[in-house]
């Protein structure tokens, strides 16, 4: 039983984690809490206008959606190597990084310059990296959740003998060696997961009824197209 010992005090751990800020490699990130609300990533995404500056919003008026944050956009977009995966909460332009569509890279292409008097080849070498980092980030996730889809569904109707246990634990490993690669929610729907199945099997009966809700549904986003 000491497993589950250990066990339960990283699950208070996690969740700890999970309700406060996400910090980058880089440096500070403002993440809220998760929203059960939000609409699937999965979900097959609506087609976007295309972006067309004449009748784009350049006012003054959407240029604290343009600064704040500025700073922590730079550093991402000038990351030498991949986005943190928890990054792609962060918000920004109105948005979490995981919404931002191609018509709102080409809207802040356009109003960086207005706002803050920066270069036009400044504002587009900056939006077109971090669009190729959340891209990353977005694939990187997007992988560890077939892989956590596909682990859930071999690891749910396990018998109970000796052998069940073991891959139960296998998996909890390789969930703590890949938590770099998912968003906070995804490691404490997994990790809560895990932690039913180890009970059914040490303790019989205790988890009969538990029904799991997919969870793969990044917190502060939106189906919306700003525009």
């Amino acid at each position: 039983m000491m497993f589950l010992n250990t066990l339960r005090s990283f699950l208070v751990i996690l969740l700890l984690l999970g309700g406060g800020t996400s910090l980058s490699a880089q440096g500070e990130n403002k993440n809220t809490s998760p929203n059960k609300d939000d609409k699937s990533a999965q979900t097959k995404p609506i087609e976007q206008p295309k972006f067309d500056k004449e009748t784009a919003d350049l006012s003054e008026e959407k240029c604290p959606q343009i600064r704040e944050g500025s700073s922590t956009i730079e550093k991402i977009a000038g990351l030498k190597d991949a986005m943190s995966v928890r990054n792609l909460t962060f918000k920004y332009f109105d948005k979490a990084l995981f919404n931002l569509t191609d018509y709102d890279y080409e809207h802040m292409k356009v109003l960086k310059p207005i706002c803050d008097n920066s270069s036009e080849d400044v504002a587009t070498l900056i939006f077109d990296k971090l669009r190729e980092k959340v891209e990353e980030a977005k694939e990187t996730r997007n992988n560890t959740v077939s892989w956590i889809k596909n682990t859930t569904e071999q690891l749910k109707d396990l018998p109970s003998d000796g052998s069940s246990i073991r891959l139960i634990h296998n998996a909890w490993k390789e969930m703590e060696n890949r938590s770099h690669e998912m968003l906070a929610t995804d490691l404490r729907y997994l990790a809560d997961f895990l932690d039913h199945l180890l009970k059914k099997h040490y303790q019989k009966g205790n988890t009969n009824g538990v029904k799991f809700m997919s969870p793969f549904i990044p917190p502060d986003t939106t189906n919306n197209t700003r525009q």
